[in-house]
């Protein structure tokens, strides 16, 4: 389960979090980034789960990125939204590092195809011994490969947040930043209800009618004084 990004979030933020290890509260910002990514990059009728995208750290940089950028640039951006837009920081550095994750994995596809037609004539041959080395290799592979490029991944974007969230902070307020959660909310739950109820089939609708009726909910709320 390492490989989803939900629970990649929350071991991530389990060790990162400044708030007390395990607790729910102090879970909350990686629990948002995974929920978010793990249905944006999942669902099989959606674009970025058609094309080559390494999901499996996308949980992890995500939300790496926004327990530390909250650590270093909250002073600057004082929003008391429960952490919203760093959710949203966390789920857009999430979606970018699965789209660079993908290339990285392009360029060693022609290796990893060879890997696994040696293990089908290892298996085929019976040596088990040699079968079980390429696999642990593979595997010893994979990992290293995934933690050099989340932390890679993750130095970079704190430092860009550190950069372009202080002089921008003028135009981020936490209604404009509650919209824009919505808004990404309700495609990610359009896309699960498309996902796990209907047939993997007409992603975009899904998502989009997902995000439609919550921004229709939201103004209907605050047409009537209740937001």
């Amino acid at each position: 389960m390492l490989g989803q990004p939900l629970v990649g979030a929350c071991l991530a933020g389990a060790f990162l979090s400044p708030g007390t290890p395990w607790e729910l509260w102090a879970l909350r910002i990686p629990l948002g980034v995974g929920v978010l990514l793990q249905l944006l990059l999942t669902d099989p009728a959606l674009p970025a789960a058609q094309r080559p995208r390494d999901a499996a750290t996308a949980g992890v940089i995500g939300a790496s990125i926004a327990v530390l950028s909250l650590e270093r640039l909250h002073p600057f951006v004082p929003l008391t939204t429960g952490g919203i837009l760093w959710v949203l920081v966390g789920t857009l550095s999430g979606l970018l590092a699965a789209v660079g994750g993908g290339w990285m994995e392009l360029s060693l596809r022609a290796r990893n195809e060879r890997s696994a037609r040696r293990a089908e004539e290892l298996a085929l041959e019976g040596k088990i011994g040699s079968f079980e080395a390429l696999y642990w290799r593979g595997v010893a592979r994979i990992f290293l490969r995934g933690a050099t490029w989340s932390v890679a991944a993750t130095v970079l974007g704190v430092a860009l947040a550190s950069l372009l969230l202080p002089r921008i902070a003028g135009l981020i307020t936490g209604p404009r930043a509650g919209w824009i959660f919505a808004a990404i909310l309700g495609v990610a739950f359009g896309a699960g209800f498309q996902t796990h109820v209907r047939a993997p089939r007409h992603g975009f609708r899904w998502a989009a009618i997902g995000a439609l009726v919550t921004l229709l909910v939201l103004m209907r709320l605050h047409a009537g004084g209740e937001l």
